[in-house]
């Protein structure tokens, strides 16, 4: 700029006319020249300085408006940001649904953390998730306080034991919800007391006794085999062996239901095992005009592959339906948990229901299937059962378990009043239970992700794209060729990622991301740090003692 030549400066200005003024009073003092023109000469200098001085401000002034132009962001290398306080309470993310201001609405939302000290509500109508690694705070920062806030009717996989001691007892009392422990190893059985059973099979006997839904029959018995024997999560695989495993399971489900009147998954394992009892089943079959020959027509063609199929390949197949059910023997904790119908998910539409599943995490093996074939019956019975109640599948830890055809549902889950929250350690996990191309499924369809002290390099980099770029305006010097030349300074707007995938890694905080809404930054709270919940929950058997916190939220 041509403002800064010599003398021009305001500090040069005022060192001269500081000179000047002692020139002039040594002048008027060697000349003996009368002091009373020394004020006339001192406000002559002052004059001069201040004319000299406004005159420079004068013209300084568009060049403060170029300068604040200049450094003043587009948002054309990117527009990413956090949400303000403002953008929040617009979202109504700041509601507590009626429990601070003691409203007779129904509390529901989900407690995702503490913005400015202020609890942070999200409520979604569809899918959720929460990604979180062990120990990252998911269970008693988002689960449990998810149990104490929301009366919504729900379905918990409770894969230690501990939710069930912990909140049953509390959402039994605070929101009137029969609570039902389906407990098979009696985990905790002194203090659940007895648990509740559910057969799997109830589904497909559900369309047998009713005659108008016989031509849904073989379809129910098909997704069912499909549940046990699931496809390949990559092509090319062998297909043809698990139909053949699917169409023995088939034939044992449907024959046990239409011809014997005992399905379980005991009886089903029974008769597959045994051979003999199978063939004279087959044999039986063949004469029966269930299904308008249906059963007939299924057992004619095992028959025929049996007789004059390749022995081994047949005897592959029938190995196959057996592994498939092998954890439902007789001997088995499964056995009696799912020989009978206690309840029936589809209640959960009409009535206040919190039903926990509990396994046992040392025998995961065990546990897995079955996890999975109830909460896939759970879905296929809210689907079809309309209701006044919107319910809640809260599925901690669903990757430990692979419910078929669960990302499909995603899409459909807010149509049939379902609310599914997918909580999950690692994205890789969801990649290799479910498929890696089920990923952009899951992630285009959870409405709200809240997101916890991620590790992993790859989700890193992944939420910090998510983030986006901002805009930031960055500095450049050039010193000249030589020593003595003038330094130049331009200024240039370059993006920058709003968290880098090192910032996501060392965070504390937590990210969550909701609808159309900026990404929101919040801080972590544990139900132990809420009141009165801390005080009103179940001690955790596992520890055996209650967490101990500095109260920072009072609902």
């Amino acid at each position: 700029m041509r403002y800064h030549r010599q003398g021009e400066h305001p500090t040069g200005m005022l060192i001269l006319g500081v000179l000047f003024s002692w020139f002039a009073w040594k002048t008027f003092d060697l000349l003996e020249t009368e002091w009373a023109l020394m004020p006339l000469m001192f406000m002559f200098s002052a004059g001069l300085l201040f004319a000299h001085l406004g005159a420079l401000i004068l013209r300084s002034i568009p060049r403060i408006f170029f300068y604040i132009k200049a450094m003043k962001t587009t948002g054309k290398a990117g527009t990413a940001g956090w949400a303000s306080p403002k953008e929040i309470q617009q979202a109504g993310l700041f509601k507590t649904f009626g429990l601070l201001s003691g409203a007779r609405k129904k509390p529901r939302g989900f407690l995702a953390g503490l913005h400015n000290n202020k609890p942070v509500f999200v409520d979604i109508e569809s899918s959720g998730l929460v990604l979180s690694p062990a120990g990252g705070g998911k269970t008693t920062g988002f689960v449990i306080p998810t149990l104490c806030h929301n009366s919504t009717s729900m379905l918990v996989p409770d894969l230690k034991g501990t939710l069930a001691v912990m909140t049953g007892k509390y959402r039994r009392k605070k929101f009137q919800h029969e609570t039902l422990f389906v407990n098979p190893a009696g985990i905790n059985a002194h203090i659940l007391g007895v648990g509740a059973r559910y057969n799997p099979l109830q589904i497909l006997i559900d369309t047998w006794v009713d005659p108008k839904l016989h031509n849904q029959v073989l379809s129910e018995a098909e997704g069912l085999a499909k549940q046990f024997c699931q496809d390949p999560k990559t092509q090319g695989e062998n297909q043809y062996w698990r139909n053949g495993a699917r169409k023995f399971l088939i034939f044992a489900f449907v024959y046990l239901m239409t011809m014997e009147g005992n399905a379980t998954l005991s009886n089903a394992l029974s008769l597959l095992s045994d051979s003999e009892r199978l063939h004279a089943a087959l044999r039986e079959a063949v004469q029966s005009t269930h299904l308008h020959g249906d059963l007939a027509r299924l057992a004619r063609d095992m028959i025929g592959k049996i007789e004059n199929g390749d022995p081994k390949q047949v005897e592959s197949f029938r190995e196959g339906a057996v592994q498939s059910v092998e954890v439902f023997s007789a001997s088995g904790v499964l056995a009696e948990c799912t020989s009978v119908c206690d309840f029936r998910f589809s209640d959960m539409k009409h009535k206040k229901i919190t039903i926990y599943l509990i396994a046992d995490p040392t025998r995961m093996s065990v546990y897995a299937p079955w996890l999975a074939v109830l909460s896939w019956c759970a879905l296929r019975e809210l689907m079809r059962t309309t209701g006044p109640n919107r319910v809640c599948f809260l599925c901690d830890e669903i990757t430990n378990f692979k419910v078929d055809n669960l990302p499909s549902m995603l899409t459909l889950a807010r149509e049939y009043q379902i609310t599914m929250w997918l909580i999950i350690q690692e994205l890789e996990q969801w990649a290799y239970v479910y498929g890696r191309e089920s990923l952009e499924t899951l992630l285009s369809q959870t409405e709200v992700k809240i997101i916890m002290n991620i590790r992993s390099f790859k989700t890193c980099q992944l939420i910090s794209n998510m983030l986006g770029d901002q805009s930031i305006k960055s500095k450049n010097y050039n010193i000249g060729e030589y020593f003595f030349n003038p330094v130049s300074t331009s200024v240039h707007e370059t993006p920058r990622k709003l968290m880098t995938p090192d910032e996501v890694r060392r965070t504390d905080k937590i990210i969550l991301f909701s609808g159309g809404l900026r990404p929101v930054l919040l801080d972590k709270i544990s139900y132990h740090e809420i009141s009165p919940w801390k005080k009103q929950l179940e001690v955790n058997p596992l520890y055996g003692k209650a967490y101990k916190g500095k109260t920072k939220l009072r609902l």
